[in-house]
């Protein structure tokens, strides 16, 4: 299967001069790498963002989770917590 690929390695890289070679072209193929450049760019900035609000939004839930369970403990007496347990 990687032979087949190999065999189109001459016919993309005379296709790149090629198109690369014409003025109009060169700036069709300019354009495409600005927008793929852009995509990439765009993904980059949108994980640095999203990772850390979901990382601070887990440690949020958690911390809230965590104070609010130890919160009920102590309140409740060991007969009401067996009783709570069984609801």
């Amino acid at each position: 299967m990687v032979r087949y690929f190999y065999t189109w390695v001459p016919l993309v890289v005379v296709g790149a001069i090629f198109m690369l070679a014409l003025p109009w072209l060169a700036l069709v193929a300019l354009a495409v790498f600005a927008l793929v450049a852009f995509a990439a760019l765009a993904a980059v900035v949108g994980a640095v963002v999203y990772v850390p609000y979901m990382l601070g939004g887990a440690i949020s839930r958690r911390w809230h989770l965590h104070a609010a369970a130890s919160t009920r403990t102590a309140i409740l007496s060991p007969a009401e917590r067996r009783d709570a347990s069984r609801a």
